[in-house]
């Protein structure tokens, strides 16, 4: 009997609005009988990357960008890099960006995604039949649109819904490609 797919789940939250995104996405990923770490960035480590079969990263949108502690993260896997040690593992990503249907989420999320590319991971996309995907979803991943400023800081019900079925959804592709199917 193979052992359950290991999802590591890094989330960089400064507000805690991608922290509730993360924690649906684990939740997603658990259902399928995943075993799921879900580590903040500024905790999270290279032996915790190297222990996953699937990483899926969250962060928050600053001026089109990802946090800082995230960009930190990443920076720190460089050794990994080097070793081509996350070769072959899967990964998928999702953000929380203000004022919705802007460009900074996709930005941000084409960001994450470039540097598990980077390290010759299997890239895994939200497809547009998951659950979610109309009200909070993009190509590249789930994206909570949300606007604090008008009294509506989110994550929605339909943001948490699309993060969950996209965890769900990498958590079932990460362990087909380990069985080889």
């Amino acid at each position: 009997m193979q052992a359950p797919a290991r999802i590591l789940v890094v989330v960089a939250s400064a507000t805690g609005r991608t922290a509730r995104m993360a924690e649906a996405v684990a939740e997603g990923a658990r259902e399928v009988a995943a075993e799921v770490a879900l580590r903040p960035a500024e905790r999270a480590t290279n032996d915790d990357l190297v222990a996953a079969d699937g990483v899926i990263l969250g962060s928050g949108v600053h001026m089109g960008g990802i946090a800082a502690s995230m960009r930190a993260f990443i920076e720190g896997a460089a050794p990994l890099w080097l070793e081509g040690r996350l070769i072959g593992k899967t990964g998928a990503a999702f953000v929380t960006a203000g004022l919705g249907a802007r460009g900074g989420g996709e930005l941000a999320l084409l960001t994450l995604l470039a540097n598990l590319a980077e390290h010759g991971m299997i890239l895994i996309p939200m497809h547009n039949r998951l659950a979610g995907f109309r009200d909070a979803g993009c190509h590249w991943g789930p994206v909570a649109w949300t606007n604090p400023r008008e009294g509506r800081p989110g994550p929605t019900a339909r943001h948490l819904e699309a993060a969950h079925a996209h965890g769900r959804y990498v958590a079932e592709c990460t362990t087909r490609w380990m069985r080889g199917a």
